[in-house]
């Protein structure tokens, strides 16, 4: 359900995003500082979320139901962001403040109004063309799919998830791939601003596969790009997207002399794992993509955590580090990324919302070539 295949009907839309937000934002301001790219890869991300979601185009239509559907969006993550800091409180507290906060009640009634209806119409669709065997495409159509295959297989006459189920796997599904892809993306701007040889390293390897700034880019490029990936888990290990991992003990044990009793949990600190140097051979404290070429490439097992580890392990991973990598190469395609210097704070540090995000960014960014873009 959540492999990258999900992503490849819609390449060419997720390619076309990313120029539309090129466009917008950087081509009419060459060399200007932007210090709100936090935000504005939310806003590109969201976009890509909602096609690969439910084939939904933010931009088209009316825009009236875009920005509508954006705002309850955003709206629904900043309440989770305040619900994600509330783990020290009861969780009782924390669902009572959630059930008074209008904004959020509000927010929730808008995104149920419009991913209902379409959950509605893809039942509809799938009855009525019978297309069941077929290989849905959209997240929406996986999980209306895998949920009428249920109810076929043990024979029951209700479906295996209710509406309001697949409601909410579909919206947990989209804020985590919203925020996970969208923190990773704004630590890009930032790490490539502060290491432009690791860009220029990139630039090169596209130009070698051909992949100049109006050339088309397909999915059989992606898998030529060696040193985009490494670079993408270098940005996963210097910035995990998760600033912890929690578990909770299945039974009673003993670790290194430690108690461990059933029900205890464990905070598992990703950022300490990723930089102790006990697990890597390069300098971890060092932000070198080339590790995973050579020394670091088979890192210590869960040294190496970006989407968890084990049997509870985010199914969603393959989704989105291939999301990532259309984008990534993509921007790389066309815009060049420069540090703002002594003129703003571009700094870094570390906003703590679900995930981490970069708190202070200040870049230039340039159009690589004038070419025009591919019909």
């Amino acid at each position: 359900m959540y492999r990258k295949n999900k992503t490849l009907p819609f390449f060419d839309k997720i390619v076309h995003c990313i120029d539309q937000f090129v466009e917008k934002e950087f081509s009419h301001q060459d060399g200007w500082i932007h210090t709100d790219l936090v935000v504005k890869c939310q806003h590109v991300l969201l976009n890509i979320i909602a096609i690969i979601g439910f084939d939904y185009d933010l931009e088209k239509g009316s825009s009236t139901d875009g920005d509508t559907l954006r705002q309850a969006f955003n709206d629904v993550i900043k309440c989770a962001n305040r619900f994600a800091l509330m783990a020290a409180i009861p969780l009782w507290i924390a669902r009572l403040r959630l059930a008074l906060d209008s904004k959020f009640q509000r927010a929730l009634r808008i995104l149920r109004h419009y991913v209902m209806r379409i959950i509605h119409e893809e039942q509809k669709r799938q009855c009525e063309e019978q297309q069941l065997l077929a290989k849905p495409k959209t997240l929406i159509a996986s999980m209306v799919a895998a949920a009428e295959n249920d109810r076929l297989e043990t024979g029951s006459s209700k479906a295996s998830l209710s509406p309001t189920e697949l409601f909410d796997e579909v919206s947990l599904s989209m804020v985590a791939g919203f925020e996970t892809t969208s923190a990773a993306l704004s630590w890009f701007f930032f790490l490539m601003s502060k290491h432009p040889d690791v860009q220029a390293k990139i630039k090169d390897e596209l130009l070698r596969h051909g992949l100049t700034s109006d050339a088309i880019l397909t999915p059989e490029d992606l898998d030529e790009l060696v040193y985009v990936e490494c670079v993408m888990k270098e940005i996963l290990r210097y910035a995990p997207i998760a600033a912890a991992i929690v578990r909770q003990a299945t039974r009673d044990d003993v670790i290194n002399d430690i108690i461990v009793k059933k029900g205890d949990i464990f905070l598992i600190a990703t950022q300490n794992m990723h930089r102790d140097s006990r697990y890597w051979q390069i300098d971890p404290m060092k932000f070198f993509p080339e590790r995973f070429l050579d020394e670091d490439k088979y890192p210590t097992p869960y040294a190496y955590m970006p989407f968890g580890g084990g049997h509870r392990t985010c199914i969603g991973q393959d989704l989105a580090l291939f999301e990532f990598k259309i984008v990534i190469t993509r921007l790389m395609q066309r815009i060049i990324i420069e540090d703002a210097g002594n003129e703003a704070n571009n700094s870094g540090g570390f906003m703590q919302r679900i995930t981490c995000f970069p708190k202070h960014v200040a870049i230039r960014v340039y159009m690589d070539s004038d070419a025009k873009l591919p019909a």
